[in-house]
């Protein structure tokens, strides 16, 4: 089977993660052919050709890209002639081009519907999702809840000098843009309740001076540590004694897929995603969005118990094997993709693009 996915983007976040991590995994399956569409951006093409992933690139100049971009994008679907179409957000699933692919548009948050209406079939990654567009005049036949998975894979890491810690300091890991939705302020608030300890921020945003100040206004300053965008992932849950996620909105949270699949103790806020995924006492711990007291004492809960801490790991571990594993994932993927394309050439899925 020839697939083809298409991701224009030039953000490095969890969406954009993903794509790379998906289609390494493709990459390296013999029973696919597969060829990416992307927009040209230097440190996801280093990551992609080190994973062995073929792609072509989109320009982004200022002269090339009103000149070449959709021109290349219908070229490039026309020359590889795929059987099957996987459209990443929003901009790749409203610019797909006319094709005889089955598209089939793949969506992680709460987006609005309309900007699908080229696709034939959508993926989402929760059941929540699977309400929102289908609440959104989505045909339900239409839709295909498969979930993400949390392998770090080892093709796609970036070398970072890893942070220095405190003798006889814990290491506490969150990971994610530096935004109101993520909640590093409660983390860093909460920081102030929990001794010895060491906050490693993973992510980049506009609210990296803000959210300095408060740890200065907190007086965790030296105990907090703003790493920016980072791609050694892998490296940084080797370091962490436990992940926090803190977040006030996530409709899915690959952090906890991740933590899971390395092993690692995990204490979140209860938004939508992660109390879906985490039943709270076996594969994690949960507390209130927003309430600090309520993170401080979960974190230092299993900080305090290495036996409550290796349990959650194990279970989260257990849990992520059975149902979110990276060969689980890929061969819902793949089942779906060949029934689309079966159906297609039957003449028993018909072209619904409006």
């Amino acid at each position: 089977m020839k697939i083809m996915q298409i991701l224009l983007s030039q953000a490095e976040a969890g969406a954009e993660t993903y794509f790379e991590k998906v289609a390494t995994g493709f990459a390296s399956d013999p029973d696919l052919e597969q060829q990416l569409i992307i927009e040209a951006l230097p440190s996801r093409e280093a990551r992609l050709r080190n994973a062995g992933v073929d792609y072509r690139t989109l320009p982004m100049g200022i002269i090339s890209k009103p000149l070449l971009y959709r021109f290349l994008l219908k070229r490039y679907v026309d020359a590889y002639s795929p059987d099957l179409i996987v459209t990443w957000v929003n901009r790749a699933s409203r610019m797909c081009p006319p094709t005889d692919a089955v598209v089939v548009g793949r969506l992680g948050g709460y987006y609005d519907i309309n900007n699908y209406r080229k696709c034939d079939h959508l993926i989402v990654n929760t059941p929540d999702l699977v309400r929102h567009v289908t609440e959104n005049d989505w045909p339900a036949d239409r839709v295909s809840m498969i979930s993400n998975f949390g392998e770090l894979p080892s093709a796609l890491d970036v070398s970072d000098p890893l942070p220095q810690i405190p003798a006889g300091h814990k290491v506490l890991l969150t990971l994610g843009r530096l935004h109101q939705k993520k909640a590093q302020d409660t983390a860093i608030r909460a920081l102030a309740r929990i001794p010895d300890a060491t906050l490693l921020i993973a992510g980049s945003g506009d609210l990296r001076k803000e959210l300095e100040a408060l740890a200065r206004t907190e007086g965790v300053s030296d105990r907090v540590q703003f790493l920016g965008l980072r791609k050694d992932i892998r490296q940084l849950f080797q370091l962490a004694d436990l992940c926090l996620f803190p977040s006030r909105f996530e409709p899915l949270g690959n952090v906890v897929l991740e933590a899971w699949a390395t092993q690692t103790p995990l204490v979140a806020a209860a938004s939508t995603g992660p109390a879906w995924l985490i039943e709270h006492g076996q594969t994690g711990l949960l507390f209130p969005i927003d309430d600090v007291d309520g993170c401080a004492a979960e974190v230092n809960r299993v900080l305090s118990d290495k036996q409550l801490a290796a349990e959650l790991a194990r279970h989260g571990a257990e849990k992520y094997q059975r149902e979110f594993s990276e060969p689980v994932i890929l061969s819902q993927y793949k089942k779906l993709f060949a029934e689309l394309v079966a159906a297609r050439r039957a003449g028993s899925l018909a072209d619904s693009r409006s």
